[in-house]
């Protein structure tokens, strides 16, 4: 009975457990599949996410293995591609959030489920502690599926952020395209510039296309460089005129223009019209000489890269040389003149057909003129050796400091010890082109002192005021040694300012302004009553500056006077001139703008700074150093001085005058006394005794001889007369102290001593 009894209570027993076993694995098949959909999406999440680090790098090198395809279509392939991607990364977060919420309500469900199975164990009582442990099994199992949810909705953040990235890529590519078919539409595409612009080309289909070459390969060839082209529209268009022949009518008209804006930036010399500005004076401003025959200045020796010396100017070099080479070159210009500016040796020889090149051959043109300085000759004298026989009579020396006939002459220069590295050249003497009519055996070349400013330099300069103050002439502090106490004679009367390379080396009390540009030197010029020289340097520009800013001169006198034979500067220079102050030239200018003073001398000094600060002046520039007196004096040497042909005479013979020397007199002093100057250029005509005898001297005895200076000379006892033999050697300096010389003089214009009253 009692066993009977047992197997009637647990009979209704197993059915219900055997229905909550059932309902069990139903829900754990259940949270199955919702774990194996999940984990689908996480890992086609992941394979997307993967595939989505696609990024512009790999556009663009997908992009190359398509370089065969047109350049619009490889990008649009492209954008189209990423907006596939884009669109797919929008699906399966759709599809994400869908089975997010799916799995939710799941869960809920089962929750709910649990909790009335819970509720209806605790009313069963003895059976609960069966269903513990599936309880807690159940219990983690739901804790692991919200953490499930979870990180779904961290993939889903993160596929949101990167389909933002998609779309900023995409953008980008779209800007892309764009640019790309831009710079595809303007490939052919030439920029006009403001200054050159471009005649049609129609008529003319080869122009455009060298046009195009040019702008992409004018650096494959460094000829183009020599020949003046730069990259800019400009040069290539002043080239091509120059060079090719079926661009050069279509181009000519540009290339005038563009020539024409030179005359606005010229450094130095500005533009003066054709009419007279002063009495005594009426140049002719347009040369008449063939225009297509080009004047050639150049090689400078100073400029070109073997010698160098012009790259000292930029920290107190001496600037002289460049002043002179910048105004002879803007002379030349605006004359209208062609010229080929060279700074290499290289540059000449193609251009004198020496040396090929890789651009077109240049028009064939015998220069005229070739202008250079010692150094440069030197140099083509060794780069083209047939240059002397072919140009020697068309080339010009710039010569700071002049070059005597003796020194000049390699043979007698040789046998008399004077020795120079600038000598022995064997050119005619006035061959030689100097900054200062130092002495007339040479030419006087010059400069110009009057700057071209712009309106609103020339307004502030104006409205400077004149102060108590003096400007210190000396870049170097080298200069200033030795030089304290006369400065502090100086300083007792005046502000001293200077424009010193190193200022830690100079007086305490003067204001250094350190190396500063031309403009800023003119400022303080108007401001200054004085412009204090130091004895150093030698003859330059600056003193005649100051005078042009109303500014007046203290010349320091040297006593004694300086030469090759007393003073290391003069040692090597093919003279042997004696400079009795720092700036003969302004010396002979005299007071009130030019104060001579002894340095040593604190009397002396305080004398001459006296009597200036009391004194009022105006700008003062001789004619020969203005606009106009440059122009006009060079435009009279190119088209009348005539070495090569021998039939020629200038200046005029009309104005020669004889005059007899006193014994051991030169010729330059006795022209000087009577108001004239000597004309080398007259000796030949002088040199027979029967061009003497016109002039009332009776040749009793002749001879010929190479072996003086002073030739035509004559014995006024012996009535004996002696003859130049050798050409070269006719001087105005030289004197000798028993023979009479016979003097060639001619007068002149005032302040233009290179040019006689007829010679315009």
């Amino acid at each position: 009975m009692c066993a009977g009894e047992g197997s009637g209570i647990m009979k209704p027993l197993s059915l219900e457990r055997t229905f909550s076993i059932s309902l069990f694995i139903c829900f754990i098949w259940c949270l199955g599949l919702s774990y194996f959909t999940l984990s689908n999406n996480e890992q086609e999440a992941a394979r997307f996410g993967h595939q989505n680090s696609w990024t512009k790098k790999q556009v663009e090198a997908s992009g190359a293995e398509a370089s065969s395809k047109p350049l619009w279509g490889r990008y649009e392939e492209e954008v189209n591609v990423l907006r596939s991607k884009s669109k797919m990364k929008d699906d399966l977060i759709s599809r994400l959030n869908s089975d997010k919420l799916q799995l939710e309500q799941e869960v809920v469900g089962l929750k709910e489920r649990l909790s009335k199975k819970a509720e209806k164990q605790v009313k069963s009582g003895p059976l609960m502690h069966n269903y513990e442990g599936e309880f807690k099994a159940l219990k983690i199992q739901m804790e692991a599926e919200e953490n499930k949810t979870e990180k779904m909705e961290e993939t889903i953040k993160g596929l949101l952020s990167n389909k933002l990235q998609l779309e900023q890529e995409v953008a980008h590519l779209k800007e892309l395209l764009v640019q790309k078919a831009e710079e595809h539409t303007n490939k052919d595409k030439i920029n006009e510039d403001k200054d050159c612009p471009l005649p049609p080309m129609d008529g003319y289909p080869e122009c455009l296309g060298k046009l195009k070459w040019m702008k992409e390969g004018w650096t494959s060839d460094p000829c183009y460089i020599i020949n003046g082209v730069n990259g800019s529209l400009c040069s290539i268009l002043i080239y091509l005129s120059e060079t090719a022949q079926d661009t050069r009518r279509l181009l000519s008209q540009v290339v005038k223009e563009a020539e024409s804006m030179v005359d606005a930036a010229l450094p130095h010399l500005d533009p003066v019209d054709t009419e007279p500005t002063r009495a005594g004076h009426a140049p002719s401003m347009r040369s008449k000489f063939p225009q297509d025959i080009p004047s050639v200045p150049g090689p400078s020796g100073i400029v070109t890269d073997e010698i160098g010396i012009a790259r000292s100017a930029f920290n107190g070099g001496p600037l002289g040389e460049l002043v002179q080479w910048s105004d002879l070159v803007s002379t030349l210009h605006i004359l209208g003149h062609h010229l080929h500016l060279s700074a290499s040796i290289t540059d000449l020889k193609i251009f004198l057909g020496g040396l090929k090149s890789g651009c077109p051959s240049m028009p064939t043109l015998e220069p005229n003129l070739i202008y250079t300085d010692i150094l440069g000759l030197q140099q083509m004298q060794k780069a083209l050796p047939n240059i002397w026989s072919k140009y020697q009579c068309k080339i010009r020396i710039l010569d700071s400091f002049g070059t005597e006939p003796d020194f000049n002459h390699v043979s007698w220069a040789k046998g008399h010890n004077l020795s120079s590295p600038y000598g022995g050249l064997n050119l005619i003497p006035l061959q030689f082109y100097t900054m200062f009519p130092h002495t007339p055996d040479n030419t006087f070349l010059g400069f110009v002192v009057q700057p071209h400013w712009s309106d609103e330099e020339n307004k502030k300069l104006e409205s400077i005021k004149r102060k108590n103050q003096a400007l210190v002439y000396g870049k170097r502090a080298s200069f200033w040694k030795g030089k304290t106490a006369y400065l502090d004679t100086i300083h007792k009367y005046l502000d001293l300012h200077g424009t010193v390379d190193n200022g830690a080396l100079i007086p305490s009390y003067v204001t250094n302004h350190g190396i500063v540009k031309g403009a800023e030197v003119h400022a303080l010029l108007r401001e200054s009553k004085v412009f204090v020289g130091l004895s150093f340097p030698f003859e330059g520009p600056a003193p005649l500056e100051a005078l042009a800013n109303g500014c007046v001169f203290l010349n320091p006198r040297l006593n004694p006077p300086q030469s090759r034979l007393n003073s290391e500067f003069f040692k090597e220079k093919p003279n042997i001139r004696e400079v009795t102050s720092q700036h003969p030239y302004a010396e002979a200018i005299g007071e009130p703008y030019v104060w001579m003073v002894d340095m040593d001398n604190s009397t002396d000094v305080e004398r001459a700074v006296k009597a200036i600060i009391n004194q009022t002046i105006e700008p003062y520039i001789p004619y020969e150093f203005t606009c106009e007196g440059m122009l006009q004096r060079v435009n009279i040497l190119i088209e009348k001085q005539d070495f090569c042909n021998s039939t020629t005479s200038w200046p005029p013979l009309s104005t020669l005058q004889v005059v007899t020397a006193e014994v051991g007199a030169s010729c330059k002093d006795t022209c000087q006394k009577q108001g004239l100057i000597c004309e080398p250029a007259f000796f030949p005509h002088l040199n027979s005794a029967q061009s003497l005898a016109n002039y009332g001297i009776n040749c009793q005895t002749t001879e010929h001889s190479g072996g003086y200076l002073v030739l035509p000379a004559y014995d006024n006892n012996s009535k004996h007369c002696v003859f130049q033999s050798d050409p070269l050697l006719f001087s105005c300096v030289r004197s000798h102290l028993s023979w009479t010389r016979v003097c060639p003089c001619r007068d002149y214009i005032k302040d233009q001593i290179a040019l006689c009253k007829a010679c315009l």
